[in-house]
C-alpha cells in the first residue's frame, strides 16, 4: 500500500469550498412557519440544521487528500482510505452512519414524476423535463402554497445541503415525487446516498487533476463534484493528521 501522491511529490494547496449549507438553511428558516420549522426539527434532517456553524478548513481538507491511499495498490470497495502517519483510516458507510445520523439501506423504486402522477411536478415545473438546482430555488422562493412549501423544502434541502452541486446541475426529478410523501421522504436512506456520492467525489480528488495542479507554470483550478458532508470525514480522520503540506502552491475547488 502507498501513497496516491508520493512524499516528495506533495505539494501545498488550497480547497475552496462551494458549499450551498450556510445559504440553504438560512433560507429554509426564513421561508418556513414557525410550525413548518418544528416539523422540520423532529424529521430525518432536523439534526442537520446545526452544521450551519460548521466552519470549512481548507488545509485540512488539502492535507487530507494528500493522504489518499493508491486505489491501484488498495481495494476501495468498502470505502476509501488515507495513510495518516502509519495507520490506514478508512471511512466506511457505516462511520459514515453513525457521524451523520442519516438511514441506510437498500434504494427502494420511485416512478419518474410525470404532470398525471405528481402535483409538484404538475403545479412548478409542467413544462420541464430536466429542473436544475437554480430552478428549484426559485420556485421553493416562490411558492405560497403551504403544503407545497413545506414538501419543496425538504426537495431543497436534501439536493443543496446532503447533494450540493453547482446550481446549474439538474436534480434527480423522482425526489418530487418521494416528497408528496413526507413519511416515505423520511424513511428514504439519504445516508446512502450521501455516502456514495461523497465517496466518488473523494475516489476522483486529486487523482485526474493532479497532472494539472502539479505542472509550476500554471495555477490550477478544478472542481470536486461531492458535498458538505466531506466535513464528517474531516472530523473523523483530521486529529490523525501528521506533518505539513510540502511547498509547490496551486488551488482548486471542491465542491462539498
Amino acid at each position: 500500500m502507498k501513497l496516491m501522491i508520493a512524499e516528495e511529490q506533495k505539494f501545498q494547496g488550497k480547497a475552496l469550498s462551494l458549499s450551498h449549507t450556510k445559504t440553504a438553511i438560512t433560507t429554509i428558516k426564513e421561508k418556513f412557519t414557525e410550525q413548518q420549522l418544528q416539523m422540520f426539527e423532529q424529521s430525518c434532517f432536523g439534526h442537520l440544521l446545526g452544521i450551519e456553524d460548521l466552519k470549512w478548513t481548507s488545509p485540512i481538507v488539502h492535507g487530507l487528500l494528500l493522504r489518499k491511499a493508491d486505489p491501484k495498490t488498495v481495494s476501495q470497495l468498502n470505502g476509501i482510505k488515507f495513510i495518516v502517519g502509519k495507520k490506514v483510516i478508512q471511512f466506511t458507510a457505516q462511520q459514515f452512519c453513525i457521524v451523520t445520523g442519516l438511514r441506510f439501506g437498500n434504494l427502494p423504486f420511485i416512478p419518474i414524476p410525470t404532470n398525471e402522477n405528481c402535483s409538484l411536478k404538475r403545479k412548478y415545473f409542467a413544462n420541464d423535463n430536466a429542473v436544475n438546482l437554480l430552478e428549484l430555488e426559485k420556485a421553493f422562493l416562490e411558492c405560497d402554497d403551504v403544503d407545497d412549501v413545506f414538501k419543496l423544502g425538504f426537495v431543497y434541502f436534501a439536493v443543496f445541503v446532503l447533494l450540493g452541486s453547482e446550481k446549474h446541475v439538474h436534480i434527480d426529478m423522482r425526489y418530487l415525487k418521494l416528497a408528496e410523501d413526507i413519511e416515505d421522504f423520511g424513511k428514504y436512506p439519504w445516508g446512502a446516498v450521501s455516502y456514495a456520492k461523497t465517496n466518488a467525489s473523494l475516489l476522483r480528488a486529486l487523482c485526474a487533476d493532479y497532472q494539472r495542479v502539479k505542472v509550476p507554470t500554471k495555477t490550477a483550478k478544478t472542481k470536486k463534484s461531492g458535498k458538505n458532508i466531506i466535513l464528517c470525514i474531516i472530523n473523523f480522520c483530521s486529529s490523525n493528521l501528521r506533518g505539513r503540506p510540502y511547498y509547490r502552491p496551486k488551488h482548486y475547488t471542491v465542491h462539498y
